[in-house]
Formats: C-alpha cells, structure tokens, sequence
C-alpha cells in the first residue's frame, strides 16, 4: 500500500536524484533516504560517474546503526559486479535494513528485477512502484537506452 510517508520520501530521493545531473551520466540518477520512525536518518545520491551510489552514499554518511530501518531509492538496487563500484544491494543486507521502497525498476538487464529478488530472499519487505512514471522521467534517458536494446 503507497502511503503519503512513501511518497514524500520518494519525492525527496528525486531531489537528491537531481543533484547528479549532468556528473553521473551515462548512468541514472538515483537518490536515496533512509528512515527508521518518523526520522530521517541519512541521505545520499550518485555524485559523478564511477563513484559510490546514493544507497552508499547514505549507507555510509548514516552515524547511528541502521537496523529495522527503511531505505528508500527511485532506482532498483543494483546486485551486479560488472561495474566500477560494489553492489549495494549486500550492502543494504549487511546492514540489517528491513524494508526497501523502490519507485522504478532498473531497466538494465543485468538488475532488472535481480536486486528486489535478493533483497526478498534476505527477508527484506520490498515495496516497487512508487511515482513510478516520474522516476522514469527524471531517468528517461537512461531508461530509453535499454529500451532499444
């Protein structure tokens, strides 16, 4: 169930998101915030391409654990290695986070679906689908690549 919580958080990843535009290219631009209650625990996005992601990059400038927490992101987290930077999503596992809010799937054929499905399999709560168009147009570039694929 989308709650407004939900959307407002996903709203705020878009902004963070924004803040790559232009740096992080040919990759998306990706956003994240990580809350446990009503508060706001961290915050990151994908700064320049070949750096940390924004899952990363909250992970790490978190400085309270993060457990029982929830990570929101408007890209799927990616659990491949074929890349200059780690995975998240072992990350976002190792760091005993219980729930993830996605707004879009990535496109890419190497996470399209895989990340969500091992974030599951770890007993984390994946939730898919929040302002899904607009995180596709903030990313449409990226997400029309894999389109003509």
């Amino acid at each position: 169930m989308n709650t407004d919580k939900d959307k407002e958080y996903i709203l705020r990843c878009f902004e963070l998101a924004r803040k790559g535009l232009g740096k992080v290219e040919p990759n998306p631009m990706v956003g994240c915030v990580i809350v446990k209650g009503d508060k706001i625990l961290s915050e990151g996005y994908h700064e320049y391409f070949g750096g940390a992601h924004a899952e990363a990059n909250a992970i790490n400038n978190a400085g309270e654990t993060l457990e029982g927490s929830t990570l929101y992101c408007n890209l799927e987290p990616c659990c491949h290695t074929n890349k200059k930077t780690p995975p998240c999503v072992p990350l976002i596992i190792n760091n005993k986070i219980k729930k993830v809010v996605i707004s879009s799937v990535d496109p890419n054929p190497q996470v399209y679906g895989k990340g969500i499905e091992q974030l599951r399999e770890a007993g984390i709560e994946v939730i898919v689908g929040i302002l899904d168009d607009e995180s596709k147009k903030l990313n449409k570039n990226y997400f029309e690549s894999f389109n003509n694929v």
